[in-house]
């Protein structure tokens, strides 16, 4: 009787010790390096988590002294908007052996047209190999290159189509621009020049 008991007080320990050690992104959001956001010093991100305790508007004055606010903050997912030109995403992720990892969207606004830099991180906030996580789609996605031999033009078509996923004001995908240039090859300089 006494060995079931201490069995059953062991597997409640290590039940406790899994659970405590469990960190979730609220708890990391905190112990984040400033060098994953800058502008949020160490006060800001627990002035954020604070607000949310107390039912308020998470919002901070940052270190450019504007406003950033968190828009949603979970156990495993955070939206912060660091000022109207650029945010935040946090995801908190389960590979398949158990290990816990932090997937940060850095998107910035340039002319309206959103631009996006994936990063991942361990618990502990050591830079992780994004390639190891992301496979980028192949350049023929983007970008197409075709010579004409018998008049000597490169012509190169981009689009950003495989980027696009959808604008915040509708939900709904935004429209895929392609850009299409034409070259001429200059003997003279010995190499390609727009057409005009």
């Amino acid at each position: 009787m006494k060995i079931i008991r201490l069995l059953s007080f062991l597997c409640f320990l290590c039940f406790l010790c899994e659970t405590t050690h469990a960190q979730s992104l609220k708890d990391l959001f905190l112990k984040m390096p400033q060098e994953v956001c800058p502008v949020l010093s160490e006060y800001n991100r627990l002035e954020i988590v604070d607000n949310q305790k107390n039912d308020k508007t998470m919002q901070t004055r940052n270190l450019f002294r504007t406003f950033s606010e968190m828009k949603e903050l979970t156990d495993d997912y955070a939206h912060l908007v660091i000022s109207k030109n650029s945010e935040k995403e946090f995801k908190m992720l389960t590979k398949n052996d158990g290990t816990r990892i932090i997937m940060v969207i850095s998107t910035v606004l340039c002319d309206g047209t959103p631009d996006s830099f994936v990063a991942f991180y361990s618990t502990d906030w050591k830079p992780l190999r994004t390639l190891d996580y992301y496979t980028l789609p192949p350049i023929d996605n983007f970008r197409k290159v075709t010579i004409d031999k018998a008049t000597d033009q490169l012509t190169v078509t981009t689009t950003n189509a495989p980027l696009l996923l959808s604008n915040k004001d509708n939900n709904q995908p935004q429209k895929p621009y392609t850009l299409t240039n034409t070259f001429r090859w200059s003997t003279e300089e010995s190499r390609f020049i727009l057409n005009d």
